[in-house]
Formats: C-alpha cells, structure tokens, sequence
C-alpha cells in the first residue's frame, strides 16, 4: 500500500508538470532562468524545464519578492506581462515572465504588482519589510484548458 500511495503523490506532483509543456503561453519559453535588471533592480523569471526550476530554485534565496503565475487549475503560466510600482506610482520593473516564477530584489517599501494573462489582469499591493521577502502566487482561467 505504501508504494502505491507514493506513485499517487509522484502523479500529482509530475502531471502539472507535463502539461505545462502542452500550455501555449509556455511554448515559448526557454529552459534556462532569464536574469536581467530594469531600472537598476535585479530581476529573474523561468521556471520551464528541469534546468530553468533548478536554477530558479538555487537562486531563491536572493531575491525578496517571489511571485508564481498559474492557471486555477495549477498548471504553471509563462509569457504573463508583469509591472510592478513604487509607492508614489513609479515603474520599477516592466517585465514578461519566462516562465511561471519571476523574481525581484527590491529596496524595502510599498509596491503595486500587476500582472496579465489572456487580456485578464490581476493587482496586487505588497510590502517588502528590511531584511523580509514577500511571495505572491497570481492565478488566472486558462482558455486553453478550458476549451
């Protein structure tokens, strides 16, 4: 019973996976984390194919605002167009995912994240403490696991 209980929980686990491959907005995306600045603020995105989740993942702990984009299903989303604002409205990061995980370093303060997929847009307000990080999980419908 044991060994199947663990199949089931791999099956969750690797299904969500495999299908991001098949989700059109990830079709794009490169196996390889993306790491770049804008405005002077270090920024990352990927997540797509071992390589890119593996780099992402190693390189966490570096970063203090962590936003993921997925559909409500949970299949994992890429090519979402992200902004992200101070507190007195001005643009500090205008990036397009790579993959489902985008990362930032950002000075301590208010921020505004807005994030859109297939026309649909989702804001959200966010406070990055000195020293602390902030995680953000953005879900939008996917049309194409709808249809």
């Amino acid at each position: 019973m044991a060994a199947s209980s663990n199949v089931k929980r791999l099956l969750i686990a690797f299904v969500p996976c495999c299908a991001l491959a098949l989700t059109p907005a990830a079709a794009g995306a490169r196996d390889t984390a993306k790491n770049d600045t804008h405005h002077g603020i270090n920024v990352i995105s990927g997540g797509v194919g071992e390589n890119s989740e593996a780099q992402m993942d190693a390189m966490r702990k570096d970063f203090n605002l962590q936003l993921l984009f997925a559909a409500k299903d949970g299949h994992f989303l890429a090519g979402v167009p992200v902004t992200i604002t101070d507190a007195r409205g001005n643009e500090v990061v205008a990036r397009v995912a790579d993959g489902p995980y985008l990362f930032v370093s950002l000075p301590p303060g208010k921020y505004r994240i807005r994030a859109e997929y297939d026309g649909k847009s989702v804001t959200r307000s966010t406070t990055i403490p000195d020293g602390g990080r902030r995680e953000q999980v953005f879900r939008f419908e996917d049309p194409a696991m709808s249809s």
